[in-house]
């Protein structure tokens, strides 16, 4: 698993009842800690009393985890449910027993909550510790909310660790029915404002180096299928493995491969 030592990230507090907490989080990953108006990295974790959020200094940005209100909290609502895209490269079918997800690379956890809020029990993986807390803080704030509590009660489990290492531990008693794959790719539209998380995401994290040994262990370990988000257009993950079949929505392909019975 990575850690979060390069230059570009520090830790910081608004005020000093979140020194302690941010100083441990930084003792934890060898990172700087300072109060807020004194930080000089490009990005920095900040410690506030309402919430956890990532701070782009450069581009006076900031990234939250809200699972109740703002974007994800209207998709709840209004997303279209199992008619979705994405409800259908999963696997869900009317009538039938939701599948168990892993999200083998959650990040913000906004595909997982989907999964979530479709009935799915959902484990995610995150590698990155500084995304694992802001969406551990985004989980424990909504915990608060009576309908999210029912989501957590089904299982929405978060783990940072490595996806490889994970994948490949998973015994053949306990195989999820869908492993779920979201590479981080090199993004085209940096201006675009609506891409402005993914730009944050990619300067803290690069790009995604071992897809094709995640996608291998993947279709080792899922019981029913593998999907991986691609954008439209964009090559398969493995050339020499096309998907079985594949689903497309408005920029998006969901390469979905079914896993034959052993």
């Amino acid at each position: 698993m990575k850690t979060p030592t390069h230059h570009l990230l520090s830790v910081s507090f608004a005020h000093q009842a979140q020194k302690q907490a941010a100083e441990a989080f930084a003792c934890e990953f060898n990172l700087p800690c300072q109060a807020l108006h004194k930080a000089q990295s490009e990005l920095t974790l900040n410690f506030t009393e309402m919430q956890l959020e990532l701070i782009d200094l450069s581009q006076n940005m900031k990234l939250s985890i809200d699972f109740v209100g703002g974007s994800l909290g209207h998709r709840k609502k209004y997303g279209g449910g199992k008619g979705q895209t994405i409800a259908k490269a999963i696997g869900i079918k009317q009538g039938k027993p939701v599948p168990s997800v892993l999200d083998a690379t959650a990040g913000l956890g906004k595909d997982s909550y989907v999964f979530a809020c479709l009935g799915c029990p959902v484990t995610l993986i995150e590698r990155s510790p500084v995304i694992a807390a802001l969406v551990k803080d985004g989980i424990e704030r909504a915990s608060l909310n009576i309908e999210f509590t029912e989501i957590i009660d089904k299982g929405f489990v978060l783990h940072n660790c490595d996806a490889l290492e994970y994948i490949q531990a998973i015994e053949s008693n306990n195989k999820p029915d869908v492993i779920y794959l979201d590479p981080m790719y090199p993004e085209k539209k940096k201006s675009a404002s609506v891409k402005k998380n993914m730009q944050m995401l990619q300067k803290l994290l690069g790009h995604d180096l071992d897809t094709d040994k995640v996608l291998e262990a993947a279709l080792d370990k899922a019981e029913k299928r593998v999907v991986v988000k691609r954008p439209k257009g964009a090559p398969v993950l493995q050339a020499n493995k096309p998907p079985t079949l594949n689903y497309e929505s408005k920029g998006t392909r969901y390469d979905v491969y079914i896993i034959q019975s052993r």
